[in-house]
């Protein structure tokens, strides 16, 4: 009997690493305690920290920012401290079982936060109801729904190599509905379709809950997580603006080093994106074929600007909208909170967040502002600022989150997987929920227990 991709993946993670719980136990010694280095404090990072903590390692992480958190990035605008909105990783889904697991243990609520989808396409507002997609494009649609679990795996790799715009269409959906699905879609993987691989769009939508796991936040913001895993790890075992420089394995020890410091552990847990860890230098060299992974695997271009309004002129609290502007996605990021005044964020993607990210906070509220026109008039006159984020110029991720392209998931993701000697990998890069902060958390869990034994 064949399984999901992420059923797969989760009985997998382990021998990905190359490791079995308890392996370590051949690595170690027993006069000591083992100590780990933690490259990134991001949540990958942040929990395989805590679970190594928890097994009585010593650890030490090591964070190039100057804040833990890596893309997990919840903010206030100044002309309104009471209303908090993402500018990087957004959402927990259904299926996300371990953020709950954590959200829960750590006594963070969480709230239902999910949108009914607007469309505005050549200046033509629409609600929802009053829009859909061609009765061809739904049973093509339910066609793929009921074969994905069927699917064998030469059938998966085959459709891995394909695009996903390609794949649509060979599956019978017209182009008015490709066209569609280009601007929906496009914005889960952040960038156009015609650079996604097929198999890992085909994934995201037949394992996602009905919402595509756009189902929850965290109330108060997702830095709450990152605030509550620094605390159980403990500050005095976190460095930030320490960027890492070089990794020397010898003698059975691993040695990092930062500009200033070295530290020596038993194992060394990488959690970076690979614009990152393109810069460290390894010693001994990773394979050429690690290289080549790296420097093919692209990260999407993303900008989000979230734009306070002094009224809610959406007026429905559960306001998103699919758009062909440059402002792309529109969704109401401040879903439940408290007071009249509220965010709107402008969600754009690929060649649309370069043109906005090109603009200056002034001219790009008002390029926003513009693109609302034809269905909220008024935007202009409510705006009261403006905070943005483009994660394409972010200097340690070069983008928001990785993304696989045609051929891409079978060929690239194992290399990118496997260890280096003593060091171990992960992130969102390398997980089934891949591009959430769902997939970060279980690939810097796998890293800990191969290492601890749980």
């Amino acid at each position: 009997m064949d399984i999901g991709r992420r059923s797969f993946l989760k009985q997998a993670g382990l021998l990905s690493l190359g490791l079995l719980p308890g392996h370590w136990r051949s690595w170690s010694s027993p006069t000591r305690p083992h100590r780990c280095v933690i490259i990134g404090a991001g949540l990958a990072g942040l929990a395989a920290g805590y679970r190594l903590k928890q097994a009585g390692w010593e650890l030490t992480l090591l964070e190039a920012r100057n804040r833990v958190g890596g893309r997990v990035f919840s903010h206030a605008l100044p002309e309104n401290r009471n209303l908090i909105c993402e500018l990087g990783a957004e959402w927990i889904g259904e299926s996300h079982e371990r953020i709950r697991v954590y959200c829960q243990e750590f006594g963070l609520p969480l709230q239902l936060h999910r949108f009914s989808d607007h469309l505005l396409r050549n200046g033509v507002f629409s609600r929802p109801g009053q829009w859909s997609y061609s009765p061809a494009a739904k049973t093509a649609w339910e066609d793929l729904m009921r074969q994905y679990p069927h699917l064998t795996e030469e059938q998966r790799r085959e459709i891995d190599r394909l695009d996903w715009w390609t794949f649509l269409e060979r599956k019978g959906f017209p182009r008015k509905d490709l066209l569609l699905r280009e601007l929906s879609d496009s914005t889960d993987f952040g960038e156009s379709i015609r650079f996604v691989s097929a198999l890992a769009a085909l994934a995201e939508y037949a394992e996602a809950s009905e919402h595509n796991e756009m189902d929850y936040k965290l109330v108060g913001g997702n830095s709450r997580l990152i605030d509550e895993f620094t605390k159980r790890i403990g500050r005095e075992n976190l460095r930030t603006g320490a960027m890492v420089t070089k990794i020397q394995q010898a003698a059975g020890l691993v040695t990092v080093h930062t500009g200033t410091e070295q530290f020596l552990a038993d194992a060394c847990i990488c959690t970076i994106p690979t614009a990152a860890l393109g810069r460290i230098e390894f010693d001994p060299p990773l394979s050429a074929e690690k290289r080549r992974a790296m420097d093919q695997l692209r990260y999407a271009r993303i900008i989000k600007s979230s734009i306070l309004y002094s009224e809610r002129f959406w007026k429905d609290e559960k306001f998103s909208m699919i758009s062909d502007t440059t402002s792309h996605y529109f969704f109401h990021s401040t879903q439940n909170q408290p007071g009249s005044e509220g965010i709107l964020t402008s969600y754009a993607v690929g060649d649309k967040a370069e043109v906005l990210a090109s603009q200056d906070n002034s001219r790009r509220q008002a390029h926003i502002n513009r693109d609302l026109i034809d269905c909220f008039p008024q935007a202009a006159r409510l705006a009261r600022g403006i905070a943005s984020y483009a994660w394409q110029t972010d200097e340690h991720t070069k983008g928001a989150y990785a993304l696989y392209g045609p051929g891409q998931w079978y060929e690239l993701r194992p290399l990118l997987q496997e260890p280096h000697g003593k060091v171990l990998f992960a992130g969102e890069h390398l997980a089934d929920w891949q591009g959430f902060m769902e997939g970060a958390i279980e690939t810097g869990e796998c890293a800990a227990a191969s290492l601890s034994g749980d």
